[in-house]
């Protein structure tokens, strides 16, 4: 099980732990085999496409089924890699592509213009590609869904399959997240340069896990740039407030007609993932399952299958 000093990791949300899914996804001990499954580790530059480099490590480099893992909360591969190697280790098929969204682990910063779960999904565009792939199957852990669903519905031929686990919804989440994530900082008036914002504990952790061209890079950015990038995906996740999910309409999703499994770990008591947005979301999306699956190997019972199922395989690297 993971440790009691990660349930205060500065990644994750305030109450990560409360659920099952904390020992499945954080920190995840190694299930049989997991320490044996070849990892290849990678720095892919987006160049002249995006402005960014992004962190990427690959489980079982020879499978021929892509499965692209994307943590959840403000986690990232240091963090999650483990459940990664578990599913990888599930089935030597699957290629399990996990990686840093931009700003988070050993990924490049930048801010750019738009909410950053659009950045990260057009991010995603763009990495496929320089992963040799049309097309893959994707995970996501809470946050990381919303990047997934978003390149889903602007990129659709690039996602055989979603994996929404779990889903976040509801006016608790709208209100609760977008503070704790983004919006916090708007209110903290001594945040005027990006040294200080380099003493907050997300940022303050990010520069200590990188290099120094990393490191010089967070400090060469504009504190104006960063305030509004937080102000932007702050009010842009608020607007969902009263729809199925956060950083989806309903319009939109119902417009999604990728195969989706949408897993829970079926704690009713969990605010941030209600289990009636997650049975609402099986009405929207035109082709898609919702199921209990509280631990590690229900999930991979339900999420193996289902990717070899909808996902083409690929060459091998």
């Amino acid at each position: 099980m993971s440790m009691a000093s990660d349930h205060d990791d500065v990644t994750l949300f305030r109450g990560a732990a409360d659920n099952s899914y904390f020992d499945v996804y954080f920190n995840a001990l190694p299930r049989e085999g997991a320490e044996a499954v070849e990892c290849e580790m990678r720095e892919v530059d987006l160049r002249p496409d995006r402005e960014m480099t992004l962190h990427v490590e690959v489980y079982n480099p020879g499978g021929t089924i892509p499965l692209i893992v994307t943590p959840g909360g403000m986690g990232e591969c240091d963090g999650f890699r483990g459940f990664a190697r578990n599913v990888a280790a599930a089935s030597s098929d699957l290629r399990v592509i996990i990686w840093d969204r931009r700003n988070l682990g050993r990924s490049e910063i930048s801010f750019g213009t738009e909410p950053l779960p659009i950045e990260e999904a057009e991010d995603l565009h763009v990495l496929i590609h320089r992963l040799g792939l049309d097309a893959a199957a994707f995970y996501g852990m809470s946050s990381g869904s919303r990047s997934n669903m978003v390149l889903a519905a602007r990129y659709p031929n690039h996602v055989a399959a979603l994996i929404i686990a779990p889903l976040t919804g509801g006016p608790i989440a709208s209100s609760r997240l977008p503070e704790e994530y983004y919006l916090k900082y708007l209110g903290d008036e001594s945040l005027t340069s990006m040294q200080a914002v380099a003493k907050t504990p997300l940022w303050s952790a990010y520069l200590a896990r990188n290099t120094p061209e990393l490191q010089e890079s967070f400090m060469r950015q504009d504190v104006g740039d960063f305030m509004a990038a937080m102000k932007r995906t702050g009010e842009h996740l608020q607007s969902y407030r009263h729809k199925t999910t956060l950083g989806m309409s309903d319009e939109e999703l119902s417009s999604l007609e990728v195969a989706t499994l949408i897993l829970h770990h079926g704690d009713e008591t969990d605010e941030l993932h209600p289990i009636p947005n997650s049975r609402a979301a099986t009405t929207l999306l035109k082709n898609s399952a919702f199921e209990i699956a509280d631990t590690l190997e229900p999930i991979l019972e339900l999420l193996v299958p289902f990717v070899r199922t909808h996902t083409p395989h690929v060459g091998t690297v």
